[in-house]
């Protein structure tokens, strides 16, 4: 599919009706398409099989940075299916290779809208974060823009040519999103309130979401210093052309108990911040547990699953564990290990 820029919005097309007249078509009319009734998205959906089983084998249009574009879900796009479902997708490569990107991402809103999903992924095809539905949220309209659900990323890449770097996106929607909605302010309030009048009261619309719909995506070049707020950091390739490497997840978390027990609480909110940047899923789930279990317990708990994995024959997974349990301050773990193993 051709990508329609911005700047393509701004063309007038000439309609010709005794005399000519130049007429301006917003985004919605020229992608009227991804705006059909939610019924028919999702039957158009379930029709279309999807295109392969691999991200790397998706059909990628590449874009630069500084490009606004729109980019529309619909029966033209292709269709993957994720983990959280069957969905219509736009896949993209960034061909740039600016040290940080700022992205501002809009889902447009007229009678459906599309909840949207976006997962990015390095030069292999390897996923590197997703921002979720929920990161999305509503803003009113102002000006010439409508109503939108928007979210805002960072891409950081020191490094030119570092195979780590975020250099694919996909933009696609979830089964759950689609079976929600999004309440937006009635125009006539919205109206009110911009000239200073009272309020109509007036039900605000409720929009459903759909598996088809209009994202917008700006794109700026920002300076060195990244955006600590949702952003990725990719591994730094040294002079040897080795990458360093980060921290695992459960490296993560075996520093965040390790600081609790050590009642460093703000030592184990920052290794939190930094393991939730990368794209830990349990940092904050292992803070709040290293938090409310008693030590004893704990220690019990790490003593019970090395014996258990030892028993099983699972060794690496025995000594991953006294890892873990020595990192939240075991002084037993290592010795269990030993004494397990000396019993089969």
């Amino acid at each position: 599919m051709i990508i329609k820029q911005s700047s393509f919005i701004l063309a007038a097309s000439l309609v010709i009706s005794g005399c000519s007249n130049t007429t301006l078509q917003s985004p919605r009319e020229i992608y009227g398409s991804a705006f059909i009734n939610q019924e028919q998205a999702s039957q158009a959906l379930a029709r279309k099989e999807a295109c392969c089983d691999d991200f790397s084998q998706l059909r990628y249009q590449e874009i630069n940075s500084n490009n606004d574009l729109f980019i529309p879900l619909d029966s033209d796009s292709q269709v993957y299916n994720f983990a959280s479902g069957k969905s219509f997708v736009q896949a993209y490569k960034l061909t740039s290779n600016n040290s940080e990107l700022k992205l501002q991402i809009s889902a447009i809103i007229a009678n459906t809208v599309v909840a949207p999903q976006i997962t990015l992924l390095d030069t292999n095809f390897h996923i590197t974060r997703t921002i979720p539905v929920n990161q999305f949220t509503y803003k009113t309209a102002k000006l010439l823009a409508g109503d939108v659900l928007s979210t805002e990323l960072t891409i950081f890449r020191p490094q030119s040519n570092n195979v780590t770097n975020e250099t694919y996106l996909l933009f696609y929607t979830t089964n759950q999103a689609v079976l929600g909605s999004t309440t937006i302010i009635h125009p006539a309030k919205s109206f009110a309130k911009a000239h200073g009048t009272v309020e109509p009261d007036i039900a605000d619309p409720i929009i459903p979401h759909s598996a088809m719909g209009l994202i917008k995506l700006e794109s700026e070049e920002q300076g060195a210093k990244t955006d600590d707020s949702n952003s990725y950091i990719p591994k730094i390739i040294s002079s040897l052309g080795k990458a360093t490497k980060l921290p695992t997840e459960q490296e993560f978390n075996q520093k965040i108990i390790a600081a609790v027990v050590a009642k460093e609480i703000d030592k184990a909110l920052t290794i939190v911040k930094e393991a939730e940047a990368n794209g830990s899923q349990t940092a904050r789930e292992t803070f709040v547990k290293a938090l409310n279990k008693p030590s004893d317990s704990q220690e019990k708990e790490f003593n019970q699953a090395i014996v258990e994995a030892v028993a099983a024959q699972d060794i690496n997974k025995a000594l991953t564990i006294v890892d873990e349990a020595e990192a939240a301050g075991s002084r037993t773990a290592r010795d269990t290990f030993i004494d397990a193993v000396k019993k089969q």
